[in-house]
């Protein structure tokens, strides 16, 4: 159950740091929580010694790039914030995958975070 609350409350966390967003910046919240999605999957690479990590790598830097194309001065903090929020949120469900004893908790915790890596992908040409 502390897992649960752990990914509960950093999903509330996410949702009040994207709250801080202007309304319009749907495409700048989605650039920026899927560069702290991708820096929490090279990190869990690194970890396991997964040879995906530079694969990782390329796409982070892909989505920094699209982030700095696209942020502006007077929300780039909330934008550094949201994109940290969303590599902490991401990072549990993968440690919770990978490492969680409750085998129905860390399926679900590795599917959605599948499920949100393919989603980024989405948005790079040639990306799935």
């Amino acid at each position: 159950m502390g897992v649960l609350k752990t990914l509960i409350a950093s999903s509330v966390f996410l949702c009040v740091s994207a709250a801080n967003l202007y309304a319009d910046d749907e495409l700048v919240k989605s650039f920026a929580s899927c560069a702290g999605r991708y820096s929490a999957e090279i990190e869990h690479a690194w970890l396991l010694d997964d040879p995906n990590a530079k694969q990782y790598e390329m796409k982070r830097k892909g989505f920094v790039s699209l982030l700095n194309a696209t942020i502006e001065s007077d929300n780039a903090q909330h934008v550094l914030s949201h994109r940290v929020n969303a590599k902490h949120a991401h990072s549990a469900l993968l440690q919770t995958g990978t490492f969680g004893s409750d085998a129905a908790t860390s399926t679900a915790a590795r599917r959605t975070a599948a499920r949100l890596l393919y989603q980024c992908n989405l948005l790079l040409l040639g990306g799935t």
